[in-house]
């Protein structure tokens, strides 16, 4: 390999001499039967719930970048208190990388209330998919709906993955989060 690499999956193990084991781990999300079926029941009753109380779900494909970079910078700094790295240029990022944006938002009495930064790119055998991110209003926490849009969008990609024929990646980043063992599954990564 002619360049430093720190996370480089198991894929390429055994392509490129002198990998290293990362002492880091990253966190895939698990496959939709490897959930316990009371998780799956109560993510979609969570979703029925938020529904009820008038929750619309809408695909970020059908918004401007300038309108997600908007929410997105406006939900994250509202869940983690402060502004998310590269909010300034965060419309000119979204702008030249939104071909590769998946995911939703959803909304609550019109207004957003969870959003997750989300780019999905495809190999000629895989579908690489990496969370970045998300914002949630924390005044919605009763409604979970930052683990509603988990629940959606890893299953949209799944499905999306298996309907194509290909493995799906959907890396959540490093495993060093809690709920995260609730979605994914640790796996070695190596660095050159």
């Amino acid at each position: 390999m002619r360049h430093r690499a720190r996370y480089l999956s198991t894929l390429n193990q055994g392509r490129f001499s002198g990998l290293k084991a990362q002492p880091e781990q990253l966190a895939l999300a698990r496959e939709p039967e490897d959930l316990s079926k009371k998780f799956r029941y109560n993510q979609r009753r969570e979703l029925r719930l938020l529904e009820e109380a008038g929750g619309v779900v809408r695909p970020v494909s059908e918004f401007s970048a300038t309108e997600l970079a908007r929410i997105y910078c406006d939900l994250f700094q509202r869940r983690w208190g402060f502004a998310a790295t590269g909010a300034a240029h965060m419309a000119e990022v979204v702008e030249r990388l939104q071909p590769f944006l998946i995911g939703s938002i959803i909304f609550l009495e019109g207004e957003p209330i969870a959003t997750q930064l989300i780019y999905r790119v495809e190999a000629p055998r895989w579908i690489s998919v990496e969370y970045v991110n998300g914002g949630v209003d924390p005044q919605t926490r009763e409604f979970s709906p930052g683990s509603v849009l988990s629940f959606l969008d890893t299953q949209a990609a799944w499905e999306d993955a298996r309907a194509r024929g290909k493995a799906l990646r959907f890396s959540f980043g490093r495993a060093d989060r809690e709920y995260e063992a609730r979605w994914c599954n640790p796996v070695e990564v190596w660095q050159a």
